[in-house]
């Protein structure tokens, strides 16, 4: 019996021998990889114009949320991110800059710029505007990477604030076709036409699915047509 608990002490104090040998050789690897310098990030300064406010927040809320930085801190930080003779900076520089107006300035910012309500309605206008940019001058094929890299972008600001596709797409979804050139909204209701399900497939989901793989399609065309960086020569016959 006593021979079993000698082993068993030798068996955990060799255990234990090894663990530490893995951290030894384990956390010198950590520390090295944390010794390379990341770029320095500059944070993105705030115009004042209320469609930036949540590219801003987004960036500055780490500061904001960081209960390791003192609030005068913090307000110095804010005056360091908006653009210089600016809405947003003549706003920071009405208030005194103590740690007590900063939580002060960041509400007058979020009330004045970041309104939900207000964002929402900045853009659903500009997916007005291209709708009316496709009435009057329409818009052609090679228009369409753009077009859908700037759809995506107004669909995700409009999705964080809430306005899902899920509970919105009945509203976004003629909107986002409306904008579409008339030789892909035709592809568009053929490939619905071909669906068994043709009222499910009409979501905003498919929609953007659909213009995805048409871009990626037009790149690889693209890609195609290039070659090898040399233009394709025909060959000639001769009689």
């Amino acid at each position: 019996m006593e021979d079993a608990e000698n082993f068993r002490d030798r068996y955990i104090e060799m255990c234990t021998r090894v663990d530490l040998k893995i951290r030894e050789t384990v956390v010198p690897t950590e520390t090295e990889k944390r010794s390379f310098k990341l770029p320095k990030i500059e944070l993105k300064k705030f115009s004042g114009e209320a469609k930036d406010f949540l590219a801003f927040w987004s960036q500055f809320q780490k500061i904001h949320n960081d209960k390791g930085i003192a609030e005068e801190d913090k307000m110095q930080y804010l005056l360091q991110s908006v653009e210089p003779k600016s809405k947003a900076e003549r706003l920071v520089l009405s208030f005194p800059a103590t740690a007590e107006n900063y939580p002060k300035a960041i509400d007058q910012l979020k009330e004045r710029f970041g309104r939900e309500d207000l964002l929402v309605q900045i853009y659903v206008r500009e997916l007005l505007n291209l709708v009316m940019k496709n009435a009057v001058s329409g818009r052609t094929k090679t228009d369409l990477s753009a077009l859908y890299d700037e759809l995506e972008g107004k669909l995700r600001s409009l999705e964080s604030l809430g306005r899902t596709q899920e509970k919105y797409g009945d509203f976004l979804t003629p909107l986002v076709e409306s904008c579409l050139p008339e030789e892909i909204l035709m592809a568009w209701e053929r490939k619905r036409n071909t669906e068994t399900d043709a009222k499910g497939s009409r979501t905003l989901k498919h929609l953007m699915t659909f213009l995805r793989l048409e871009v990626q399609g037009e790149e690889m065309v693209q890609l195609a047509k290039s070659g090898f960086g040399t233009p394709i020569r025909k060959k000639r016959f001769s009689n």
